[in-house]
């Protein structure tokens, strides 16, 4: 950018009026928005300088590379659905019955730990 900005974010968020009798004076509050309309010229300026210097082969090859891309991920997608075809609906529950088992194992061990007299801590 060769123009510099005449304001920063934080000039901007703080600015201040001063006051008059009336509100605030007309002629300040247009010498702001003056200078702001400035900035805003020089960033779109800027802006549409940077794209039209791109080199316009280089962004189509750029598109052509994505498009291929995209159709990889696509038959990835596709391929992964396929794996998971006969998984059945429910099972995202799965681990909630692996959980419910580690569970009861626990407590038959405890039971039978209690019959046979037995601490479990001395087990090794």
């Amino acid at each position: 950018m060769d123009k510099k900005l005449n304001f920063t974010k934080e000039e901007l968020l703080n600015h201040q009026f001063g006051n008059s009798p009336y509100g605030y004076t007309p002629l300040e509050v247009d010498q702001f928005f003056d200078k702001v309309i400035e900035d805003y010229e020089t960033l779109l300026a800027h802006n549409s300088n940077n794209v039209q210097g791109k080199d316009v082969e280089e962004l189509a090859s750029e598109i052509l590379r994505l498009k291929k891309e995209n159709e990889s991920l696509k038959k990835e997608l596709e391929e992964e659905k396929n794996k998971w075809k006969y998984m059945p609906k429910d099972h995202r529950y799965i681990h909630l019955d692996n959980y419910e088992l580690l569970k009861r194992i626990g407590r038959l061990e405890m039971i039978i730990h209690e019959k046979l007299n037995i601490n479990p801590d001395d087990i090794k």
